[in-house]
């Protein structure tokens, strides 16, 4: 049996032989040196192999024989490159995709964190941004265990990091502290002063010294509790201050005033069902749909429309991410009348928001005393015009000019 190798570099023919003479054409090929094998012979028929080029040297040999050959199967290289000629293009786009492919695979195209809980998303791309860590950076540029060092280093809660490729995705793996240390605050030495003018109602003092009282007026920007304790000697003279951060609970009667404005036209969106949903193919920061093709026929010129773009990337098995997405873009056609409303309906939204107003401040604990509320109508709309009396907590903190 000839070498397999050279059965496919030189091109092998399956033939079937039928004659009178078939062993007188055998004993003459072998005088000529021509390789016949693989010879199988059933009743007046027999096939063998032969090279294709020692083929055209057996027609003088068949002739003067008088046997019959016909060819079954061609094999080998030889009788490939026609085919491959004839779709050279075609061959030579895979070997450049594939070229193509085998670059694009050196980058990063996505990025995952893992194991974040306290650090966001945000933060962490922040971080990797200052590295120089982006889509389409080449993976040999970064040196992972000396970026996960950096990572510790900027993040004190993160105990431990892990930065490796998965493909051409980038995973970014921590974990956290989940002790959290007691935060101690320095003394910087503040006062409590009003933030607005009315009636102190109530002060309850946990650290410092009340300036006011219940029943005082203030106005903004007075002390209502001091942060410095001053220090007496034998004489009851003050010779000093023990320097504190003020804390008190502290109540005001005060006016607030509430306004709002209701225009009586208001805009109204319709749908006229003349959608449009075209897909699109984006490449390595290259966009290509065919919304300017139907744009360019007429389309999209006579009302608005509401864009919705689905978005995918081309993932590889499994963890090979490319910069290659693709998806569909959805137009809904629509346009915008204006309705008005009644004044009824106006009055009834302005009464809405001022008691969602109510309701926010008695949230936050604020105790709604009086309230004096009058609606007025205009030329585009309606006002609402509020005042209200309210007991609330007060004080803002403020440093100290006291000192030591």
């Amino acid at each position: 049996m000839q070498n397999n190798y050279m059965r496919y570099i030189k091109g092998c023919l399956i033939i079937r032989l039928g004659g009178d003479y078939l062993e007188r054409f055998f004993n003459i090929c072998r005088q000529h040196d021509i390789y016949l094998w693989n010879i199988r012979r059933v009743d007046e028929v027999c096939t063998c192999e032969v090279y294709a080029a020692d083929f055209r040297r057996l027609v003088p040999f068949l002739k003067k024989t008088g046997t019959r050959a016909k060819i079954i199967k061609k094999t080998g290289l030889p009788f490939y490159l026609p085919f491959f000629k004839k779709r050279i293009i075609f061959f030579a786009g895979v070997i450049a995709c594939l070229a193509m492919l085998n670059h694009a695979t050196g980058y990063v195209w996505a990025i995952e964190y893992v194991g974040n809980l306290q650090i966001s998303d945000d933060e962490l791309t922040d971080f990797l941004k200052q590295e120089d860590i982006r889509y389409g950076v080449k993976k040999s540029d970064i040196n992972c265990d000396e970026k996960e060092k950096r990572l510790r280093e900027r993040f004190a809660n993160v105990t431990w990091t892990s930065i490796y490729f998965e493909g051409t995705k980038l995973y970014v793996e921590i974990k956290e502290n989940e002790k959290t240390e007691p935060v101690v605050t320095a003394v910087r030495g503040t006062d409590i002063v009003a933030d607005e003018s009315g009636v102190i109602t109530s002060i309850v003092t946990r650290n410092g010294v009340p300036m006011v009282k219940a029943g005082d007026s203030v106005e903004p920007g007075d002390v209502l509790v001091s942060g410095g304790v001053p220090i007496y000697n034998e004489e009851q003279e003050v010779t000093g201050y023990h320097i504190y951060d003020a804390d008190a609970d502290i109540s005001i009667r005060t006016l607030l005033e509430y306004s709002a404005i209701q225009k009586k036209a208001y805009p109204v969106i319709y749908y006229t069902g003349n959608d449009i949903c075209v897909g699109f193919l984006e490449a390595f920061g290259r966009h290509i749909d065919a919304m300017p093709v139907y744009d360019w026929f007429g389309g999209g010129k006579n009302f608005p429309y509401e864009v919705v773009t689905e978005k995918k990337q081309l993932i590889l098995l499994d963890n090979i991410y490319l910069p290659i997405y693709y998806g569909k873009i959805s137009k809904k056609e629509y346009y915008i009348r204006y309705m008005t409303y009644t004044d009824k309906e106006m009055e009834t939204l302005l009464s809405d928001g001022f008691e969602k107003f109510i309701s926010g401040l008695e949230e936050k604990g604020v105790q709604i005393v009086e309230k004096n509320v009058k609606i007025e109508k205009n030329s585009d709309g309606m006002e609402i015009i509020g005042a209200l009396l309210v007991i609330k907590p007060t004080g803002e903190a403020s440093s100290t000019n006291l000192h030591n």
